[in-house]
């Protein structure tokens, strides 16, 4: 792996026989993997003798289904993977059909095989990616060897600047560009998380007005009367490409090294949008309360730096900042969607994690007085 996309992904589909997609992980089978390696000019005679499937991320991707699969194979195959990771669709129910609303799968594979050879962030690579009527799927190297953190647990400012730092070189390559425009297949100002907020605000408030108090609440009631305001009013900001779901869960460390550059996995969500979203999407949901205290306008400017050291012009510190308080105010919508499509069993690691988005997001707002914008003349 290194900085920039690697990709071995065919350009005119699966050569015939076409095979079905696995609907399960348990059909990720031998002469499914060894298909792909194949066309992948990996194989070199080999053959794929023996594969051992183990699901990863299990209550973090919520629109797919991950495994790593170890491989053996028969025959000497010195370029083939010992192991890859399998993505597929989410079982049936409501993040399946999610998913499929959404054009999860679709939305990602084109983002690999179109956009990131445009933009150096470091990405896995892919071998093999085909979404169809019977399914989807990605296929991806094994980057397990790098470090996770747990969304639940939290990152520390460190990497929330790394992060930051490195989305920003995505967002200023699609910033006011033309080309954004060839960019048909993504939605513009995705409405994934703010669809359902009013309508599931009350029973989000019967379970969190405890947790994330009064002040919080107010602001979120003030949100649901302003929704279509706040929706307009990103709209006409400065428009790039966004990851959309830029959270713990989603990003892999280098471990020992809390400044470098992460992986950035999960490219479901990806819109045309305020950039500023992801900024406030990865330190107001994935940082807590106590490691981001005195440093959330910070996060912002280092963003800012990163966006003017790649190209942006014409957009001061003070616009960022204001855009970063939009932005907050947009990721009221997440814990409440989340809610509402999840409805956890109490004590699961869904729950947890709801529990802990709901808290940090709409703390998040308030310590950086989002709220102001809702003061704004009609």
């Amino acid at each position: 792996m290194s900085a920039g996309l690697q990709y071995t992904m065919r350009p005119t589909g699966p050569p015939a026989p076409r095979r079905p997609l696995p609907a399960r992980i348990e059909e990720v089978d031998e002469g499914w993997l060894e298909r792909i390696l194949a066309d992948a000019g990996l194989l070199d005679g080999a053959r794929v003798t023996r594969v051992e499937r183990c699901v990863i991320g299990a209550e973090k991707g919520f629109l797919s289904v991950t495994a790593r699969v170890a491989i053996d194979y028969e025959g000497a195959a010195p370029a083939a993977p010992r192991s890859l990771i399998v993505k597929i669709e989410p079982p049936a129910g409501a993040f399946r059909d999610a998913a499929h609303r959404s054009d999860a799968f679709p939305r990602e594979i084109r983002l690999y095989r179109e956009m990131a050879p445009r933009v150096t962030l470091r990405l896995p690579r892919v071998l093999f990616a085909d979404t169809r009527d019977d399914g989807s799927a990605l296929v991806m190297e094994d980057l397990t060897g790098l470090e996770s953190v747990d969304q639940l647990h939290g990152m520390r400012h460190e990497q929330v600047i790394a992060t930051v730092r490195a989305i920003a070189r995505l967002h200023a390559a699609y910033w006011d560009d033309a080309a954004r425009a060839a960019l048909d297949w993504m939605p513009e100002h995705d409405h994934f998380f703010d669809d359902g907020f009013v309508e599931h605000w009350p029973r989000f408030v019967e379970t969190y007005e405890l947790r994330i108090g009064r002040a919080a609440l107010r602001l979120g009631e003030r949100v649901c009367a302003r929704k279509a305001w706040l929706e307009e009013r990103i709209a006409a900001r400065p428009t790039s490409v966004a990851h959309g779901d830029l959270r713990a869960d989603n990003l892999l460390f280098t471990p020992g090294d809390l400044g470098a550059e992460p992986v950035i996995l999960d490219w479901q969500l990806a819109s045309r949008t305020l950039a500023a979203i992801d900024v406030a999407r990865v330190m107001g949901g994935s940082e807590p309360a106590a490691e981001r205290a005195g440093h959330q306008i910070e996060v912002c400017a280092a963003w800012h730096e990163a966006l003017v050291a790649h190209g942006v012009r014409d957009y001061p510190l003070e616009a960022a900042i204001d855009d970063f308080r939009l932005a907050a105010l947009y990721c009221l919508f997440i814990p409440v969607k989340g809610f509402y499509l999840a409805g956890p069993t109490a004590g699961t690691r869904t729950a947890r994690l709801l529990d802990a988005m709901a808290e940090r997001f709409y703390a998040s707002a308030l310590e950086i007085d989002a709220g102001r914008w809702l003061d704004s003349p009609r």
